[in-house]
């Protein structure tokens, strides 16, 4: 039954370019930053997730976590 509401949650955030691995109930988005228009696009994405959420799950309680990992830094000699 998950499946049926999380399939269209996928192709609404890999249409803003988010890749997106599903665990079980859990899902996981990945997008690199590299400039400020993907961080508009890691936006747009997430604040999609919040109307979907939102719009499958009224009433309900609602989590979510969020995480940043910050990788491969650039040092310039």
């Amino acid at each position: 039954m998950f499946l049926i509401f999380i399939n269209e949650l996928i192709s609404l955030l890999e249409n803003h370019g988010i890749k997106v691995k599903l665990f079980a109930d859990d899902v996981k988005l990945y997008l690199r930053v590299v400039n400020d228009a993907d961080i508009i696009k890691l936006q747009s994405a997430l604040d999609t997730l919040s109307d979907w959420a939102v719009d499958y799950f009224s009433g309900e309680v609602l989590y979510f976590e969020y995480w940043f990992y910050y990788c491969c830094s650039v040092t310039e000699y």
